[in-house]
C-alpha cells in the first residue's frame, strides 16, 4: 500500500506548527513502519527547505509552490494508493486519479475572510470518506450533510498520543540536560508556580481572560508566572513569560514543569490535543466546555472543566494544583489517555478503512 498525504497549512517542516502538523508527520511514521506499507509520502506548501524532495525517517516529502501545487496533485493521485487530505485554506480541486481520497475535519468551522477553516472543505468536496478526531465532530458534520443532501461517509478515528515525544521529565533532569531551553531552567528557580498557556492569546483561544485572571491570582498567589507564546506584547504583566513559538519536541518540558496547562479555547474544539499531551506529561488541564472536551474529561478528572468567567478558571487552577501533587490521580490518568491514545490500536483503526475503500 501507498500513503501520501497532502497538506496546506500552517507549517508543516521543519518546525511542526501545531497538532494538525503533529497528526500528519506523526501518522507519516508509523505508517512507515507497517509491514504492507510500501511508501509513505507528505506534500506541502509549508515546506522550508531547499531542497524540493527529501527523505526523513523513511517518509517522502516533496515541497509544493503556487506554480506546481496542481501538477504534483494530479501525478500522486495516479500514483499512490491513499490520499490523506489536510486543507485549511487552501481548495482541493476534483480531480480523477486511482487514489482514494480522504479528508481530515479538524474543526467544524466555517471559512472567513481571514481565516481557514476544515467544515466547508469537508462538505464542499468530492472525496471518498471523511475522517474525523471525535464523534462531536462526526455530528457536527453528519448534521450539515443532512441538511445540503450530501452523501460522503464521516468516520471517527481519534488522533494518538505519541510517547516518543511526550511524556514527564523530572525537573532535576530538565535543570541538568544542554538541550533544554535556558529561559525554561531560568523559570524553575524563579517560580514557584507555573501556569501554561500553549496557545497564541488570541481571544478565539481565551486569550481574553488571562488580564483579569492575572489580576485575581495576584490577590492569591506569590511567587507565581504564566508561560506561553505571548509575542512582543508590552502590556502584559512582568510574569507573563514569552516561550516563543515552541517546538513540537520541546512541548514536553513545558507540559512536565507546568502546575496547570489552561486550555481556555472558546472555539467548539473537535479533539484537544492539548489535553492529551498535558496528561501525559502528568500535568492536569483547566479547560472550558468547548467541543469533544466533556467527552475527554469523562475518561479523567484530570481534564478540569469549569464555566467561562474568571471566578471559575480560579476554582479550576486551585484543583489542579492539588491534582499535580497526587501521583497517584497523576498516574491512572497517564494510563487512561495512553490506552485510549494508543498509536497501534489508532493506526489499526487507520488501516482497516483504508482497506475497506481500496477493496471496495
Amino acid at each position: 500500500m501507498n500513503i501520501s498525504f497532502f497538506d496546506d497549512e500552517p507549517e508543516i517542516y521543519p518546525v511542526q506548527y501545531g497538532g494538525k502538523a503533529r497528526t500528519i508527520t506523526n501518522l507519516a511514521k508509523e505508517f512507515i513502519k507497517l509491514p504492507e506499507v510500501e511508501t509513505v509520502t507528505i506534500l506541502s506548501r509549508t515546506i522550508k527547505s531547499n531542497k524540493k524532495e527529501f527523505s526523513i525517517d523513511g517518509v517522502n516529502y516533496i515541497s509544493l509552490n503556487d506554480n506546481n501545487t496542481m501538477e504534483k496533485i494530479a501525478l500522486e493521485i495516479n500514483k499512490t494508493d491513499i490520499l490523506n487530505i489536510h486543507c485549511c485554506s487552501f481548495t482541493f480541486p476534483i480531480i480523477q486519479g486511482k487514489a482514494k481520497k480522504f479528508y481530515f475535519l479538524h474543526d467544524v468551522l466555517i471559512a472567513t475572510a481571514d481565516k481557514g477553516s476544515h467544515l466547508d472543505k469537508a462538505l464542499g468536496g468530492q472525496f471518498n470518506a471523511i475522517i474525523s478526531p471525535s464523534e462531536f465532530a462526526k455530528s457536527v458534520y453528519d448534521n450539515n450533510k443532512k441538511i445540503i443532501g450530501g452523501k460522503t461517509e464521516c468516520y471517527a478515528i481519534p488522533r494518538h498520543i505519541n510517547e516518543d515525544m511526550f511524556y514527564y521529565v523530572d525537573k532535576a533532569i530538565i535543570e541538568k540536560d544542554n538541550k533544554v531551553p535556558q529561559l525554561l531552567k531560568d523559570i524553575i528557580k524563579k517560580y514557584r508556580y507555573i501556569i501554561f498557556f500553549p496557545n497564541r492569546p488570541i481571544e478565539e483561544k481565551g486569550g481574553k481572560y488571562l488580564i483579569k485572571l492575572s489580576k485575581e491570582l495576584d490577590k492569591k498567589l506569590e511567587n507565581y508566572c504564566i508561560i506561553g507564546p505571548f509575542g512582543k506584547d508590552d502590556d502584559l504583566p512582568s510574569n507573563f513569560i514569552d516561550t516563543g513559538w515552541i517546538k513540537s519536541g520541546e512541548l514536553k518540558y513545558y507540559y512536565s514543569i507546568s502546575n496547570v496547562t489552561l486550555n481556555l479555547s472558546i472555539l467548539p474544539e473537535s479533539f484537544s490535543q492539548v489535553c492529551i499531551e498535558s496528561i501525559i506529561c502528568g500535568t492536569p488541564v483547566v479547560s472550558f466546555k468547548s467541543g469533544n472536551i466533556p467527552s475527554l474529561n469523562k475518561l479523567t478528572n484530570n481534564i478540569i472543566l469549569v464555566e467561562k468567567d474568571v471566578t471559575s478558571i480560579l476554582r479550576g487552577i486551585d484543583k489542579a494544583f492539588d491534582i499535580k501533587e497526587d501521583k497517584m490521580q497523576t498516574q491512572q490518568a497517564k494510563e487512561i489517555i495512553r490506552n485510549e491514545f494508543d498509536v497501534k490500536r489508532i493506526t489499526n483503526m487507520y488501516m482497516n478503512l483504508y482497506k475497506k475503500y481500496l477493496e471496495e
